[in-house]
């Protein structure tokens, strides 16, 4: 079984690639099931947040492994659509790599916000909702469950999670920093997802002005207005007759761009631009609006730009992190290789044993004839013992040795040849 991780984030600065590799929630179960058939993997879950999308997976062939990343851009763009992008707008990790990446995610490191805790929720729930589907099989259930203990090992010993950071709490920073000096304070919420949800608790727990919640679904806008004491409206009525808004914060799961220019001309004059935050994947505002002096336009590019800093402040405890990932990526694959290489050891062991039993029946039977049958039975056993362990002692050292090489090893291989000479 191979393990590998293909994905694009927004460190590789490539918006529309992360775009277009972005499911749509309302096809997502068909999606991922064609996707899986396509690329012949046994395992899969995709993970997908607002500035990366990552296709974590098993396979049993590694021919197949060897082409995955062609087969993954042919399915996604099967329809001719044609996008610029480079080979290394990909990344591709195999194995001992692949762990390290995922450790390194699910605990905050590859963030945008280095140490925010809401990647490791948005994996979780990506690794249960594709356990749910059947994709997951005892190979990623493993991994997935040691990436959430390492990633609650690091927020334990480490202080790269204080301050609590998150996409979330930086738009909100920003939605603080806007209506600081403005009389009349609406909020528009766009979107039903768990990011309009935050956007919701933090604007009411800092009372920062009235929230109109506006979603396709007039039914969802409704269900958010009554517990935040909102108001509602639908997203075809707030495009046709937008009411006056200072903020407009959207996060939908939309295809293509839901407010363009013409909008902007419709929304009522406030004595500041409207404040556009925009953290959806495809983006929800049409690029033809970034020049409009009427809304000041805050995406997740500018909001990475303001998270520059973070890395350098939490150098340190970022080091401790990391020194915890090798740790932790060390232990399991030594784990795993002694899994897949003790079967190797077992025919030999079984051999010894035999040769070893038959030799003392000989010896009792022919020299030492006066010992009792629980005599007899006892030095049996502790020969038992010291051939157990001689004979498996090797395959520990042999995989902590491997586990510690720079190369990428499958043991798998190694057995099964094994097999074969059996």
């Amino acid at each position: 079984m191979e393990f590998g991780i293909i994905g694009t984030s927004i460190w590789q600065q490539n918006m529309k690639l992360l775009e277009k590799i972005t499911i749509e929630r309302d096809n997502k179960d068909e999606i991922l099931k064609n996707l899986k058939e396509a690329l012949n993997l046994d395992e899969l879950i995709y993970l997908s947040t607002c500035n990366r999308v990552e296709i974590i997976y098993t396979i049993n062939d590694s021919s197949h492994n060897n082409h995955i990343l062609h087969r993954l851009i042919d399915f996604f763009f099967s329809d001719g659509s044609d996008l610029n992008f480079f080979p290394n707008d990909f990344y591709h990790f195999r194995d001992k790599e692949a762990i390290t990446h995922l450790f390194r995610t699910v605990s905050s490191l590859e963030s945008l916000v280095v140490g925010e805790t809401q990647i490791t929720g948005q994996f979780k729930d990506a690794y249960q909702d594709a356990l749910a589907k059947g994709h997951v099989g005892f190979y990623l259930h493993t991994l997935a469950d040691e990436a959430l203990t390492v990633a609650k090992k690091i927020k334990r010993e480490t202080t790269i999670g204080s301050g609590h950071q998150s996409m979330a709490s930086l738009a909100v920073q920003e939605i603080k920093n806007h209506l600081h000096n403005q009389k009349e304070k609406t909020i528009a919420l766009v979107g039903a997802g768990e990011m309009t949800g935050k956007f919701a608790k933090y604007i009411t727990k800092d009372k920062l002005g009235k929230i109109l919640f506006v979603n396709r679904s007039i039914e969802k806008a409704e269900k958010f207005a009554k517990e935040f004491n909102g108001t509602s409206v639908s997203l075809e009525d707030f495009k046709k007759a937008p009411q006056k808004v200072n903020v407009i914060a959207s996060s939908t799961a939309c295809k293509h761009a839901i407010f363009d220019s013409d909008f902007i001309e419709k929304l009522p004059q406030t004595d500041q631009p409207v404040l556009a935050i925009d953290l959806a994947i495809p983006r929800d505002f049409s690029d033809d609006i970034d020049t409009n002096k009427n809304i000041k336009l805050v995406d997740i590019p500018a909001l990475k730009s303001k998270a520059n800093g973070n890395l350098r402040k939490k150098f340190v405890e970022a080091g401790k992190a990391n020194n915890i990932i090798r740790e932790s990526v060390y232990k399991f694959v030594s784990n795993q290789l002694e899994v897949s290489i003790k079967p190797i050891f077992h025919s030999s062991f079984k051999e010894s044993i035999q040769l070893a039993h038959n030799a003392l029946d000989d010896l009792f039977k022919k020299k030492v004839t006066s010992l009792q049958d629980d005599d007899k039975n006892a030095i049996k056993n502790l020969v038992t013992k010291l051939i157990s362990n001689a004979s498996f002692q090797p395959s520990k050292v042999l995989s902590e040795k491997m586990a510690q090489a720079k190369t990428n090893l499958n043991f798998e291989k190694i057995h099964n040849k094994d097999k074969e000479k059996v």
